[in-house]
This record gives C-alpha cells, sequence and structure tokens, in this order.
C-alpha cells in the first residue's frame, strides 16, 4: 500500500479493524509500536509526521481501552505514553506474562512496555531469586525484560522501580524482616 493510499478516507475502516487486530495479539502495546508494525505491515517504509497523524487518527477511531504510562514521575514536562489493551478488563491487575527480546533481538524501549507487563516479570525474577533486596530485584528485573543498562537514571531502571512499587500494590510482594521481597503467599 502506498503512503497516499494510507492517507485515503476510504481505507479508514479496514486500516481501523488493523489496528483492533494488531492490539488483540500485541496487547499491552504502546502508540509507537502499533504505528510501526501497522505500517511495515502495509510495507510503508517512511514514516512521517502526516503519517503519524493519520496512525493516531486510526488507532484513536479504533476506540480501544488504554492506560497512561509516565516513566519520569509527576514531571510535568514530560509526555506519558498510552499503553492499548485488547479489552477493559486487561488494563487492571498484573499481566499474565512478560516479554523478552528474541535472541540476540533489542529490547523494546521502557516506554513500551507496561508497568503491569513489568510487574509480571518482577514477581517471576523475585520467585526464581528466592526473594532480593529491592535495588537487586529492580536491576535483575531490568534484565529479565532484555536490558544491559540498569543505571537508575535509565527509563528501565524507573519502569522496574514503578512495577515493583506496582506489584507491592497490588499485594503481589512481600518483604521479610531483612529487606527482601519475595512473592506474596497469596498470590503463588
Amino acid at each position: 500500500m502506498s503512503a497516499e493510499t494510507f492517507c485515503d478516507p476510504l481505507y479508514t475502516k479496514a486500516l481501523t479493524e488493523l489496528v483492533t487486530k494488531i492490539v488483540q495479539a500485541e496487547s499491552p502495546v504502546s502508540f509507537d509500536i502499533i504505528s510501526t508494525e501497522m505500517l511495515e505491515m502495509l510495507g510503508i517504509t517512511k514514516n512521517s509526521a502526516k503519517l503519524k497523524a493519520r496512525c493516531d487518527y486510526l488507532v484513536r477511531n479504533s476506540r480501544l481501552p488504554f492506560t497512561l504510562q509516565n516513566l519520569d514521575g509527576e514531571d510535568e514536562n514530560s509526555e506519558a505514553t498510552k499503553i492499548f489493551w485488547a479489552d477493559q478488563d486487561s488494563t487492571y491487575g498484573i499481566c499474565p506474562f512478560y516479554r523478552i527480546p528474541v535472541i540476540g533481538g533489542k529490547p523494546r524501549k521502557a516506554s513500551d512496555i507496561a508497568v503491569q507487563e513489568a510487574a509480571r516479570a518482577v514477581i517471576d525474577v523475585a520467585e526464581e531469586q528466592l526473594g532480593l533486596p529491592r535495588q537487586s530485584l529492580i536491576t535483575e528485573t531490568a534484565k529479565a525484560l532484555g536490558f544491559t543498562r540498569t543505571a537508575s537514571t535509565t527509563d528501565c531502571y524507573k519502569l522496574c522501580e514503578k512495577a515493583v512499587d506496582y506489584a507491592f500494590n497490588q499485594d503481589a510482594l512481600s518483604i521479610d524482616d531483612n529487606g527482601f521481597i519475595t512473592p506474596s503467599n497469596s498470590f503463588v
């Protein structure tokens, strides 16, 4: 499909259905990944402001549920990432899985990973390691998600830190008297 055809309003319904199919297959998934995959599927190799605006319109037109995620905390100058979900029920709670990069592949950007998905990685790492101190749990979770740089200023560190907090808020983790974090008995 050409970029011109992609922007043609006659194809809006079919392209909106494609967005829905991508989200159903990839959920949870960010706008950037949806637009990249859609353009690649259609054989469009260059992305422009016009194509991005068209992707944005198609995603909004799909009316899929989404959550907002901001790795920079309460920084008003940073932009929140929209994470889209296959259904509304999936937006609450910890994902039943987390995804890792293919062998030799690059990890997704931290901003493209839902905190709920990273929380699953936190729980699995805590269980595999039989408990870890908070700092180690954050670092090991980042590694499990495919990241190699885990300095506290990186987005992957911020994501994993938020994921630990999220898992605690969902009562999925507990901390013992020595400061070791493990999956809570009710969650395992």
